[in-house]
């Protein structure tokens, strides 16, 4: 019995991944929120692939990133062609850090991604 739950308990400890983190919507307007319901994103090795299974077209869709452990770190995939219904769309995140005059681009390899935190920072509808 006792072998049984160890190994349970280390096939749990295998799956359980450590990983960026994506931020929930957090806003109170329910048209951001109707317009974001259905639209998803994944961030791997410095891209981030949108999804758009939502109602609308989107016009401009902007993804911030921020790290757990460096409080200076920005990053953001801008997405500024828009996207239409059921398509998938790719950017690439731009990173910066440093305060005031010592902002300076940071290259992907010097950016520890499991402490990476991704949330909407805009989007809004395409007008067609």
């Amino acid at each position: 019995m006792k072998k049984i739950f160890f190994l349970l308990a280390l096939a749990a400890c295998g799956f359980s991944g450590y990983g960026q983190t994506y931020q929930p919507i957090t806003s109170k307007n329910k048209t951001y929120n109707e317009t974001l319901k259905g639209v998803s994103y994944t961030y791997k090795d410095g891209i981030v692939t949108l999804k758009n299974s939502g109602k609308y077209a989107l016009g401009t869709v902007s993804i911030t990133a921020s790290s757990k452990v460096d409080s200076t770190l920005f990053g953001i995939a801008l997405f500024d062609d828009g996207i239409d219904k059921g398509e998938t769309a790719k950017a690439e995140v731009y990173f910066t850090t440093g305060l005031g005059k010592n902002v300076h681009k940071v290259p992907l390899n010097q950016v520890d991604q499991k402490n990476l935190v991704l949330s909407f920072d805009k989007a809004t509808r395409a007008v067609k």
